[in-house]
C-alpha cells in the first residue's frame, strides 16, 4: 500500500519526517516494503485487513498511536432529487451483498485539479479526467471500489447483474477483448455484458469529454467469486486488491457519499437517488474486552479509561462499561475481527509491544506433544539439505488410472486431472524436474516428505495411509554415472541419520532396500523412495546394536574393480558374510587412469564388533571378495 505523506496529512496534522513516520507505522505492524521515494511510503500489507488498503485506515491506526485527531474528509449526505430513472435487477441474489448507485446530470468532464490529480500519480494511478480520477480517488482513501458509466450509452435505463452466458464478449476499459463464461457474474445492459463484477468495467459505456449524464455505482459481492474470476482472466488491478480483503457493505454508502460530495464540487451538474440493493443487512460485531485477559496476554495492568480512550482511537463505540470489562462495537472497516484478542492486539499496538516487559515463565513449559516420526522426518529434511538437495510439495492429487487397483479415486471431484490420491510420489515429484530444465538447470536434486495412499480392500477402514520421503536426482548424463550418484546420496542419508547394516536385494525389476528382513524402500537408477516410519525402526535397531556393543572397532578397505561392477553386490556380499561386521559405509568411489583403464576405486569403512579377531574376519574378507567378484586391494 502506497502513502503519499501529502495525501495522509490531509486527514492527520502530524510534523515529523519521513522516516519518523515510518517507524511509527513500522510499530502498528506496517513495514516499509521499499526505500522512501518522493516522499511515498510503500507498505508492505501482512495482515488481513482491508481497512489498511486505504489511505483513511492507515491514517486511523497512525493517529491512535500518535495521538493525533483523526480528520475525515466532506461527504454529500443529504438525499438526492427523485427521478434516478436507472432500475437495477439482481439475478444472482447469492453473489451480490449490496448494489448502491446514484445518478448524476449535467455534469462537465474536464481536467482534474492539480491537488487530485497529484496525490492520484504519487500513487501510481494516471490522471484521466475529473470524473473517472475521483472514482480512483475514492477507492484509494476509502477502500472501496466504484464504477461511473456514461448514461447516453445506454440503450434501456437499467442494469442488470446476472452470471455470464457461455461466448458472451467484453471489451475491458484498457481494449482487451473476453471472452465470458457461466462461472462469472456481470453488471449488462440490454442483454450486454457492460462490467466484468467487481473486477473491470467495459470500454462501451466509459466516461469521455463529451458525457454529460452518469451513473456511479459502489458494490458488495461474494469475495470467492472476484478472485475466482480475476485469477481465471489473469486481471490484478487494484479493485481486485480490495475485494480480495473482504469489505464491508457498509463501505459502498460512506464512498458514494464521498464521490457525489467531489463530483458536485469539480464537475457540477444535479444529484439524483437511485436503487439502493441491500436484501440482508450485515450487522456488526459486537465484543467485550476484560482487563484480565488484557493482563494475561500481555503482564501489564491497564486501567479501564486507557483501554477506552484507545478504543475509541480505532473507531470502536462503547456500549456499556464496567470496572473491569467494556463492551463495545467493532467499526464495519474492521471485517478481520474474530475473537477478542484481536482487540487486545489493537491495544498492545498503541502502548508498543516493545515496551512489554521480559518475564519469566510461572508455570511449568509445556510437554511437547510433537509425534516422534514428525521430529524424525523433520531430521530427514535437514540431512538431505545438508546433502545439497532442494526440497518441493506438490499435490497428492492426480489422474485416476484404470489400471491402478491401489489408487482411492474421489467421488465428487471437481477436476479430472485430480480425481484420485497418488500411490508414488515419484510421479508428482518428478515433474518439477521438468520445470528446472526449462530456467535452463540442467543438474538437480530434489526431495520430498508426505504421504501416498493405497487401497487394500473396499471398505473405508481398508484405506492406508503411508509416509514416505522420495529423492529424485537428474543431470544430463549417462545412467551410470546417475546411479552412482544416487547411490552416494542413498548411504549419505543412512550416515547422516546413523543407520547402518543395510542391504540392497534384486528382484524382478527392482533394487529394494533391507535392513534384514526391515523393507526401507527401493532404489532406482535415478531416484530412491523410503518409507520414514520404517527408516525410524531400523533407527532404533542401531540403538540396540550400540548398546550391546559398546567398544566397537573400525577399518577402512579399500578397493579397485570393474566399473561394471555394482557396489551394492558388494555391499550385501559384506553385510552378509560375518555377524561381527556390524556397519559398513562408502567413503570414497572414483576412476583415474592411475587405477588402471576400465577400473574405479571404492574406500569402504568396516564397523565390527570389538577389536578382536579384526585381522583373521578382513584377511578372510578381502579372499572372499577376490574370488566372487575378481576384485584387488589397493595398497
Amino acid at each position: 500500500m502506497k502513502i503519499p505523506l501529502v495525501w495522509l496529512k490531509d486527514y492527520l496534522d502530524i510534523d515529523k519526517t519521513p522516516k519518523e513516520i515510518a517507524e511509527s507505522f513500522t510499530a502498528l505492524g506496517l513495514m516499509l516494503e521499499k526505500p522512501i521515494e518522493n516522499n511515498v511510503l510503500e507498505l508492505e500489507h501482512r495482515f488481513d485487513r482491508s481497512d489498511w488498503l486505504s489511505v483513511i485506515g492507515c491514517a486511523r491506526d497512525l493517529s491512535a498511536i500518535e495521538k493525533k485527531e483523526l480528520k475525515l474528509p466532506q461527504r454529500h449526505t443529504e438525499k438526492g432529487k427523485d427521478g434516478g430513472g436507472v432500475e437495477i435487477k439482481v439475478e444472482c441474489p447469492k453473489v451480490v451483498n449490496r448494489f448502491n448507485t446514484r445518478v448524476f446530470r449535467g455534469i462537465k468532464v474536464a481536467k482534474s485539479p492539480k491537488w487530485l490529480s497529484e496525490r492520484l500519480e504519487l500513487y501510481g494511478i494516471p490522471s484521466i479526467n475529473n470524473v473517472v480520477d475521483i472514482t480512483n480517488f475514492v477507492m484509494v482513501e476509502y477502500g472501496q471500489p466504484m464504477h461511473a458509466q456514461d448514461l447516453s450509452k445506454f440503450d434501456a435505463r437499467e442494469i442488470v447483474i446476472r452470471m455470464a452466458k457461455k461466448g458472451e464478449e467484453i471489451t475491458t476499459l484498457d481494449g482487451t477483448k473476453i471472452i465470458l463464461d457461466p462461472s462469472v457474474f456481470i453488471l449488462a445492459q440490454n442483454d450486454k455484458p457492460i462490467t466484468i463484477g467487481g473486477i473491470v468495467g467495459g470500454k462501451e459505456t466509459a466516461i469521455t469529454e463529451s458525457t454529460t449524464d452518469i451513473i456511479l455505482d459502489a458494490g458488495n459481492y461474494d469475495q470467492s467469486l472476484v478472485r475466482k474470476t480475476a485469477r481465471k482472466y489473469k486481471i490484478h488491478n487494484e479493485t481486485v486488491l480490495r475485494y480480495d480483503k473482504f469489505l464491508h457493505p457498509a463501505g459502498t454508502q460512506l464512498a458514494l457519499e464521498r464521490a457525489a460530495y467531489l463530483i458536485l464540487e469539480l464537475a457540477e451538474g444535479e444529484y439524483y437517488e437511485n436503487f439502493d440493493y441491500y436484501p440482508k443487512k450485515s450487522a456488526l460485531n459486537v465484543s467485550k474486552i476484560r482487563l484480565d485477559r488484557i493482563m494475561k496476554i500481555s503482564g501489564i495492568e491497564f486501567s479501564i479509561s486507557a483501554v477506552k480512550m484507545t478504543l475509541e482511537s480505532f473507531g470502536y463505540r462503547l456500549l456499556e462499561e464496567s470496572a473491569e470489562e467494556l463492551t463495545v462495537e467493532v467499526p464495519y472497516f474492521r471485517t478481520d475481527f474474530s475473537v477478542e484478542d484481536d482487540i487486545v492486539s489493537d491495544i498492545l499496538r498503541v502502548y508498543n509491544f516493545e515496551n512489554i516487559p521480559n518475564a519469566k515463565i510461572n508455570t511449568a513449559p509445556p510437554k511437547d506433544l510433537t509425534p516422534e516420526i514428525l521430529k524424525f522426518e523433520e531430521k530427514i529434511r535437514d540431512s538431505l539439505i545438508k546433502l545439497g538437495l532442494h526440497e518441493h510439495i506438490t499435490n497428492p492429487l492426480v489422474a485416476s488410472d484404470i489400471n491402478d487397483f491401489k489408487q482411492i479415486r474421489l467421488e465428487n471431484s471437481q477436476n479430472s486431472e485430480q480425481d484420485a490420491l497418488r500411490t508414488n510420489m515419484y510421479d508428482t515429484l518428478f515433474p518439477i524436474i521438468n520445470t528446472y530444465a526449462k530456467h535452463k538447470i540442467f543438474e538437480a536434486g530434489i526431495f520430498e516428505v508426505g504421504k501416498i495412499y493405497l487401497k487394500e480392500g473396499d471398505k473405508f477402514e481398508d484405506l492406508k495411509e503411508v509416509r514416505v520421503v522420495e529423492v529424485i536426482y537428474e543431470k544430463n548424463s549417462n545412467l551410470r554415472e546417475k546411479s552412482k550418484y544416487i547411490q552416494s546420496l542413498l548411504f549419505g542419508l543412512f550416515h547422516e541419520l546413523d543407520i547402518n547394516n543395510i542391504n540392497i536385494k534384486k528382484h524382478d525389476d527392482k533394487n529394494s532396500i533391507y535392513q534384514g528382513s526391515l523393507l526401507l524402500g527401493e532404489i532406482r537408477f535415478n531416484s530412491f523412495s523410503l518409507f520414514t516410519e520404517n527408516l525410524l525402526c531400523a533407527l532404533k535397531n542401531n540403538i540396540k546394536v550400540v548398546d550391546e556393543f559398546i567398544n566397537t572397532s573400525e577399518e577402512d578397505l579399500s578397493l579397485i574393480l570393474e566399473i561394471g561392477k555394482s557396489a551394492g553386490d558388494i555391499i550385501n556380499f559384506v553385510n552378509n558374510f560375518d555377524d561381527r561386521i556390524i556397519g559398513l559405509e562408502i567413503l570414497d568411489e572414483y576412476e583415474d587412469s592411475t587405477i588402471g583403464l576400465g577400473k574405479k576405486a571404492i574406500t569402504f569403512r568396516l564397523k565390527f564388533v570389538n577389536e578382536k579377531g579384526i585381522t583373521e574376519i578382513k584377511e578372510s574378507l578381502i579372499r572372499g571378495l577376490e574370488d566372487k567378484f575378481g576384485i584387488k586391494i589397493r595398497k
